[in-house]
């Protein structure tokens, strides 16, 4: 029998009873890798302003007042980006955030420019 006259023949049953696999959908080779990758989180609580006399004479027990109430949803921020909103929580005397809302793609921290240019003032004092 020739190979082309063996593609033409029906299916016998027994090829109709054996399982099909379904086809995985590709996977990136680099995305393993990226899983391992560490990443700094920040979750912003609020924000206040402040004169740089009045920083300059924080201590140990100071109290900053914010610009929010504890039960206000806070931001999860990675790479500059609000990735969710969540709740503070404790745990095991430890406190943690619980995730509430995943943000949209198109959210982006923005902060103000003086608080940037004290962001970067404060890298390069390091």
């Amino acid at each position: 029998m020739s190979q082309q006259e063996e593609t033409t023949q029906p299916a016998t049953p027994t090829d109709e009873a054996a399982p099909v696999a379904a086809a995985a959908p590709p996977v990136s080779s680099a995305a393993p890798l990226l899983m391992g990758v560490k990443l700094p989180i920040r979750i912003l609580l609020g924000r206040t302003e402040m004169l740089l006399q009045d920083i300059a004479q924080l201590g140990a027990g100071a109290v900053v007042e914010l610009d929010c109430s504890p039960n206000d949803p806070v931001e999860i921020i990675v790479n500059d980006r609000v990735i969710a909103h969540g709740e503070v929580v404790v745990v095991d005397g430890n406190y943690g955030v619980r995730i509430t809302k995943m943000a949209a793609r198109s959210q982006k921290a923005e902060p103000d420019g003086q608080g940037a240019e004290l962001l970067n003032l404060s890298g390069q004092l390091r």
